[in-house]
Order: C-alpha cells, then structure tokens, then sequence
C-alpha cells in the first residue's frame, strides 16, 4: 500500500500497479506519507554530462543527448538570453521533448543539449509546433489531440524555467456547420503561420478526405483588436486552388473545388502529409512545401496569388532543385528557422514516421545562402544535430562491462539496429572503451560491431554480463527481439579483452514472448547466477538457477513469471520492461525497470520476499521512449552512477543529486492539474483544468506537514500557494477533491 498514495503523479501507469485508496480514510492514507517521504531509496538523479566521449580523436559536445530519429523542430528562448534556442519534439507513441540551448556561435555546433528545460512541456503526442500566438513574444505550443489541436499558453515567469498552461483541449473553428474542433489528421504536420500578414496566426490543414488544404482563419486582431484569442474561422476550403492525388503525391493545379466555400467532393482517403509554408520568393505571399507519408521527396508549390487569394501557379518535386533534394525514406518534414546564427533562416528535414525511415544521420540540412527574403537553400549534409552525439540507431541498450580487464568500466551499447529498409535492421554492439581514471571516467568508441555480432543477424542485440562457468571471467548473455537469449562464452585471457564464442543460441529453450531484455545476477543469493529477463508485455520473469556454479541450470520457463508483481505496461500500449537489479548502500536489494513511457520506476521490499509483492518507491521520467537502465560506481565516489537508453538511439549518463527540475512528467488527463513555476523561490500556482473543490496540504520529505489547508473552491481556475518560508528541496502536494479522492503533485523549493 505504500505507493498507493503516489497514484497519479509519481507515474501515469500506477493505477494499475497497485491497490486503489480508501476513499473514506484520508488520515490512514496520510499515514503513509511518513512511510514514503522518509524512505531512504528515492530516485535522485541528474545528468552527468560532464564526462567526455571521443569518436574519431574528436570529443563530441553533446555525447549523452540521447539520439534523434523522428525529431520535429521548433525554436524558443529557453534561458531569457534573447537568443532562440531549440526543441526538439521527438514523435513516437508517447512523443518526448528535447531541449537544446543556443550558445550564439556562429557555426554548425551552436546548440548545447540541456535537459533541465524540457520538464514544464506537457505530455503529447503526434506533433508538436511553438508558435506566439498571443504576441507576447513567448512561444505557445500547439499540438496534436485525437483529429483536432490542444493549445498552451507560455505562462513562464521572468528567469524560471519554461512553463505551459491549458488553453483549449479542441480548438475550435466556425465552418460551414457551425462551429466544430478544427481538424487535423494525427499523422499531419499542419502550418500555423500568419498567411495574410495581418498579425495574427493561421493554420492551413488537409481536410478530412486529404485532398485539398483548408485555410482557417484567425480572426482575433479583426474581432478584437488584439492577439489575445484564437478565434478561427473556415476562409476557404480550397486554399491555393490545387488538390492532391490520392493515389500518389503528385498535384493538380487550379482545382477551383466547386468554390472557395464548399468542401471538395474527393473520393481519396488522406494518408499524411507534412506542410511548411514560408515565402520563397519575396512577394509577400505564402508557398507551400509538402512531405508525403509514402514519398521520400519534398513537394514545393509556388503561390502565384496574393494573401487574400492564394493559388498556386507551379510545382517542383525534387526541392530544393537547386541543390541536392530531399531524399529521405519516408514522409520528409521540412523546418525553416536560423540553425548557424548567421541571421538568415535555413531548411531542416527530418523524418516524421517512426519505424520506417532511416534513423541515424537523417536530418537533412540546408543552409540558407540566399536572402531573408528570397532564401536559397544549399544542402551540407544529413547529420545535423547528431554529429554531435552518440546515436546506434533504435533502441539503445547499454550496460557496464570491463572488457578489457584494466579494472575501468567500460560501456557496451546494444540496440534494435540501425535502419536499412522497411522491416529490415542491422543489429549490433558497439565498443565505449574507457580510456580515463578510476575517478574521471572517459570515454572513446572503438567499435560500432562489437565482436561482429553485426554478421549474425539477430533481429535485437540486448546484452548482459556475468560469470555463467565459474572460471573467472565475464561472459555474455543476449536478449532478442524475438524473445530469445543467446549465450556467448568468454574465451578470453585474464586481464586482457574478452573474446566471446556464440555456444549456445537460444539458450536453453527460454522465450519469453518478445524484446528479452536480460540481466545476470544471483537473484536469491545461493553464490550462483541467476536471470531477470523484461519483455515486451512489461512483466520483470525470473529464472532461477538450479545448478551448479561450473554449470548453471534453467528450466524453459520462469521459476516466477511476475517477478515481485512488477507490471509497468499501462492498459493502452506495451510495456518494454528492462529490469536492473542493484544492492543500495545497506547492501539490500532495489530493482529498478526501465519501460517504454520513458519512467525508470524504482521498487523495494524484496528482500526474503521474492514471491512477494514489492513496493513501487518512486519514479524518474527521462526524455525519451523504450527506458533501459545500468548502474555502477565508474568514478569512485561511493555511489553508483547510471547508463541509460531510449528509442532513439542514444544513452545518457546520470549522477546522485537532486534535479534542477522534476523527473516527473504530469499526465494531463490523468488529473488536469498543472503545477508552476515548478523550481518556485516563494509563489507557486495551482492550474485546475477541472471545477471541483479541492483541500491542499504540502509534505517536506522527512513526512512533515508544512503546510496546511490550502483551499480551492470550484469556481477559482488557479489556487496560489506561498512557499517563500520553505528550505530548498523536494516537496509532495497532497490534494484532496470532494469525492475523498487523494492525489500528489512534486514541485522544488529553491
């Protein structure tokens, strides 16, 4: 019951990991928070960026950023310095932000990877765009909700960190219905731009057949004289007097679609497209650039009309002509904003299709030797951003292993593969040999085929390590993709690097369904190793071994299949479990699992409770998809630090230490309660997306009550809290609605 009390907040998937709270019994769930708060196994990580990755003989200077594959850009002026730093939206299933900020040089390497920033983003999915649309000169976000648009407001205080709250849920629009949720098709980019250049913003979509755009107009600066709203209107519903084929990507010019207020009877079903619109010519009016969800070319269509009557008079499907074109396998999306600082906006494309286009070195740019007016886009190559960082592909998965004997860890990073076609990857390891001290560790890629597994055609390379034959040496023990472990011995010399013989694939017959993720380790403490394996359906299976310590033994199936009851897939999706099993500082076991929300989720009560149900402590989100987690102590300080990976291809490395912002990222529709500014000195604001009443009460980490009887009546939207008399660290809100119904919230006292 302990984590009952951390249902919502502490993780989207808790509900089903554990039992539901006594409704009727608030000081019994109370009790608990002295339980909870006090426990000394806390999730408290930061990044430890400060270690050094060579590759080539050149450090890189954003080693641990974590990888790119389906990235959508937009700019923002993080840290207040007045320059416009760089989000990146990574589109997958749950969506994550990655936060970059400018240094202001004027080159390629301008952007430095910074984490601490990406908290206050919400959770979303599909696409995410930062667009001013209130002209405050903050970016607000748009994103994307189930066929429609869900608006924030950038509410960030002066010299916090970034901060959005709630606007509308489903933006509206007044169509030739009435009014109705403006539509967007999920797999869409749409272009939110100011199209007839009256200071307000537009946005252009595919209409529900995906034949023709629809212009929605905004009508705030008519209506009120101002931007402060978004009221939208349907202008036209033909915009640009052109359709596109249903069949293919190809156009058809001057479509007049009956008239400018009717809807276009088209008999093809919209696929996806991405849209860019930007004024290539200097006339003042707005072209288009259009991306296809099964082409590799971008399509740019010239707008030969004005701002109030666009109509597009040519077409190039191999833009930017002028240079190399877009070739990218598939669904292109292009970005237009100033990536070198040299004053002139330049043209990034990236995929926008998770799992079927390329997924390392596809991130096109195209620098702008032109004008800011008649922009000429001229190709550098396919690798910005991530020449800069360590990125395998797919589904990075590193661990520790000395595998040279020189008694410094080094990293081997597994993955899912490196794209080469639809359906087809090839899966390797790769070599991070630590070439530091025992107590400033450093790292240099040695290999990208570590012992050419490359050339045995797993479908997913998941290692673990550990001595499986008694003779002193680490062999190694791979999960697939399939479900399979594979084990490779060590035939190497004592103190010199490993040299590992395959000599038993599918190693005694264990298939655990799909995505083996295993770890070695003596789970009941008998001296011999035993097996954690995670899998795709999020359950941590336990193998144990009944044999001797020359020769272990496993049954085919797991001794428990639900580990500790561990469960981290919520009901919507899968779970990618990735189980890590450590001894804390007491010498106790802790289990961490990483999982495919991107939460690394820490449990207890495990000792002599192996056929038990253990307790869910706490939870850390980190900005990505598909969480693997590794720990040990690489620079001697006496507490272990961590290597993780994530869906995109890259790791990253954590430290001890309180984070400048919360590893906990809020589900909006779990609770609608948003939190900010979240670090806060001494205000801090309650945003309530939903009427109801609600008692407050604030919990330091020791169990104390700090803070009491903060009341929200159901009318006020916003409930303010003075923190000023608080130490810095972390607290818990505690909320109360009027169904007894209790909920936590995290913030940090600075």
């Amino acid at each position: 019951m302990i984590p009952t009390l951390l249902k919502t907040q502490i993780s989207p998937i808790l509900s089903k990991m554990i039992d539901s709270i006594a409704k009727s019994i608030l000081q019994f769930i109370l009790s608990f928070v002295v339980l909870v708060f006090s426990a000394t196994a806390q999730i408290h990580l930061v990044p430890y960026d400060t270690v050094n990755l060579i590759r080539n003989s050149e450090s890189l200077q954003n080693p641990w950023a974590g990888g790119l594959n389906c990235p959508q850009f937009s700019t923002i002026d993080l840290n207040n310095d007045g320059l416009e730093d760089l989000v990146a939206f990574e589109r997958n299933f749950y969506g994550a932000v990655k936060t970059y900020i400018n240094t202001g040089d004027q080159n390629a390497h301008a952007y430095n990877y910074a984490p601490e920033y990406a908290y206050g983003f919400p959770a979303m999915h599909n696409w995410m765009l930062l667009r001013d649309y209130n002209c405050d000169g903050k970016e607000d976000i748009f994103t994307s909700v189930p066929a429609g648009i869900a608006v924030y407001k950038n509410v960030t205080i002066e010299g916090g960190l970034p901060t959005f709250e709630l606007v509308t849920s489903l933006l509206q629009t007044i169509g030739l219905e009435g009014v109705t949720p403006l539509f967007v098709s999920p797999p869409d980019v749409p272009a939110i731009v100011d199209i007839d250049n009256d200071g307000d913003l537009d946005i252009l979509t595919f209409n529900t057949l995906g034949s023709t755009i629809e212009y929605h107009k905004n009508m705030t600066i008519e209506n009120n004289g101002n931007c402060s709203q978004l009221d939208f209107e349907l202008a036209n519903a033909c915009w640009g007097y052109f359709s596109e084929d249903g069949n293919n990507n190809s156009v058809t010019l001057y479509d007049t679609c009956d008239s400018k207020a009717s809807i276009p009877e088209k008999s093809a079903k919209h696929a996806g497209s991405t849209m860019l619109a930007i004024d290539l010519s200097g006339n003042g009016v707005k072209d288009l650039v259009l991306g296809d969800l099964t082409y590799k070319n971008l399509m740019m269509l010239t707008n030969g009309g004005t701002t109030t009557n666009s109509i597009m008079t040519a077409f190039d499907d191999a833009f930017p002509s002028n240079s190399t074109p877009v070739n990218l396998t598939v669904f292109p999306a292009a970005y237009h904003f100033d990536y070198n600082n040299d004053g002139l906006k330049d043209l990034v494309v990236a995929p926008n299709n998770p799992n079927t286009s390329e997924n390392y070195q596809n991130i096109w740019f195209y620098q702008n030797n032109g004008t800011q007016d008649i922009p000429e886009f001229v190709y550098q190559g396919n690798y910005f951003l991530q020449e800069s960082m360590l990125d395998v592909g797919e589904r990075s998965y590193p661990v520790f292993f000395d595998e040279n004997g020189d008694g410094l860890m080094d990293i081997i990073v597994g993955n899912y593969g490196y794209f080469i076609e639809t359906g087809n990857y090839s899966s390797r390891l790769m070599l991070l040999r630590n070439t530091g001290s025992i107590v400033l560790p450093e790292f240099e890629i040695i290999s990208d085929d570590y012992s050419a597994l490359g050339q045995l055609g797993f479908e997913g390379i998941y290692p673990s390590f550990g001595d499986m034959d008694d003779d002193g040496d680490m062999d190694m023990l791979i999960g697939d993709e399939e479900g399979s472990l594979h084990y490779f011995r060590n035939d190497g010399v004592e103190g010199d690097s490993a040299i590992f013989t395959l000599t038993q694939p599918n190693y005694n017959g264990i298939d655990i369904g799909q995505s083996a993720k295993p770890q070695i380790i003596d789970v009941n403490r008998d001296g011999l190793p035993d097996l954690l394996v995670g899998e795709r359906s999020g359950t941590v299976n336990y193998f144990e071994n009944t044999g001797t310590p020359e020769n272990p033994a496993f049954n085919t199936l797991p001794s428990i299949e639900e580990f500790g009851q561990v469960d981290v897939m919520p009901e919507c999706c899968t779970g990618y479990s990735a189980p890590h099993l450590v001894e804390d500082s007491l010498g106790n076991y802790m289990l961490y699992v990483g999982s495919e929300q991107g939460y690394i989720y820490q449990f207890t009560n495990i000792e002599n409770n192996l056929n038990g149900s253990f307790y869910l402590m706490d939870s850390l989100y980190l900005h990505g998809v598909n969480i693997s987690l590794n720990g040990f102590d690489i620079n001697n300080d006496g507490k272990k630090e961590f290597v993780y990976g994530e869906f995109a291809g890259g790791i990253g490395l954590l430290k001890d230490g309180i984070p400048g912002g919360l590893g906990v990222r809020d589900q909006r529709d779990d609770l609608g309660i948003n939190i900010y500014p979240n670090p806060t000195s001494n205000l801090l604001i309650l945003n309530f997306e939903e009427n109801n009443n609600f008692e407050v009460s604030i919990f330091n980490y020791q169990g104390e009550e700090v803070f009491l009887n903060g009341l929200k009546k159901k009318e006020e939207k916003n409930l303010e809290l003075n923190v000023m008399h608080l130490t810095p660290g972390i607290y818990f809100i505690i909320l109360q609605n009027n169904e007894n119904e209790v909920f936590s919230k995290k913030f940090i006292k600075k």
